[in-house]
C-alpha cells in the first residue's frame, strides 16, 4: 500500500507538471520547437531537486568556508556551461562565463558577509552562492543570445538585465517574492522578510550586471588572443 504522505507528494507534482505538459503540447501545436525541450527540462528539474532534498542535510553540516566557495565555485562552472551553449558552447566562452558568475560572487557575498546583511554559514550562503549563479546565467544566456544575433554588447546587457531590474521595480507592487512570502508565512515580521529579501534582490543585480561585464570580457581577451574578438 502507497504510503499517504507520498500519494499527496505525487499528486502534487502531477498537478503542477500537467501545467508544463500543456504548454508543451500548445508549443508543438505552433511549432516553434520549445515542447522537447520544456519536457527535458521538466524530467532534469525534478530528477535534480529530489537529489538535492536528498543530500542537502549533508551540505548544510559543512562548516569550512573553503569548501562552501569550492560548492558555490562549481555552481558556477555548471552555469557557465549552460550560459556557453546559446553562444557557441566553446570551451573559452563556457570559461569566461564561469570565470564572470564567480566574480559575481566574490563580488557580492563577502561583502554582505562582512557587512553583517547576511550570515556567513553554510545555510545562508550556499542558498545565495546558487541564487547567484542561476540568475547570472539568465543574464549571461540572454546576452549571449543578443550577440549571436548580431547585437553589439550595449544592447545585449541592457537586454539582459530587463527581467532582474523589472522585479526590482515592480517588487511590493506586482510581485511578491518568495523569500518574503516564505518568511511571512513561518511567522517572521513583515519589515523582517522585506528586508531581507531586499538585501538578495540588490544582490542578484549587482551579481548579475558583474557576471555580464566579466564574462563579454574575457571571452573578448580570450578570442583576441585567437584574432577573433566579439563586437563590443
Amino acid at each position: 500500500m502507497f504510503d499517504a504522505q507520498l500519494t499527496d507528494t505525487l499528486i502534487k507534482l502531477l498537478a503542477a507538471w500537467l501545467l508544463i505538459g500543456g504548454a508543451a503540447f500548445w508549443a508543438h501545436r505552433e511549432g516553434l520547437g520549445l515542447s522537447k525541450r520544456m519536457l527535458i527540462a521538466s524530467a532534469r528539474g525534478l530528477a535534480q531537486l529530489l537529489a538535492l532534498a536528498f543530500v542537502l542535510h549533508w551540505i548544510f553540516d559543512i562548516r569550512s568556508h573553503p569548501a562552501q566557495a569550492l560548492l558555490i565555485i562549481g555552481f558556477c562552472i555548471l552555469a557557465g556551461h549552460n550560459s556557453a551553449s546559446h553562444f557557441d558552447a566553446d570551451r573559452k566562452t563556457w570559461l569566461a562565463a564561469a570565470i564572470g558568475l564567480i566574480c559575481a560572487a566574490l563580488a557580492t557575498l563577502p561583502w554582505l558577509a562582512l557587512s553583517g546583511a547576511i550570515g556567513d554559514d553554510t545555510r545562508t550562503l550556499v542558498p545565495l552562492g546558487s541564487m547567484i549563479a542561476a540568475n547570472g546565467m539568465n543574464a549571461i544566456s540572454i546576452m549571449f543570445e543578443r550577440l549571436k544575433s548580431g547585437g553589439d554588447v550595449g544592447s545585449g546587457l541592457k537586454t539582459a538585465m530587463i527581467p532582474t531590474i523589472d522585479t526590482l521595480r515592480v517588487v511590493g507592487l506586482v510581485h511578491m517574492p518568495g523569500i518574503f512570502v516564505g518568511m511571512i508565512l513561518a511567522g517572521a515580521a513583515p519589515m523582517a522578510a522585506a528586508t531581507a529579501q531586499l538585501v538578495v534582490l540588490y544582490m542578484i543585480v549587482a551579481s548579475s550586471f558583474t557576471a555580464c561585464m566579466v564574462s563579454f570580457l574575457m571571452m573578448n581577451h580570450l578570442r583576441k588572443r585567437e584574432g577573433s574578438g566579439v563586437r563590443g
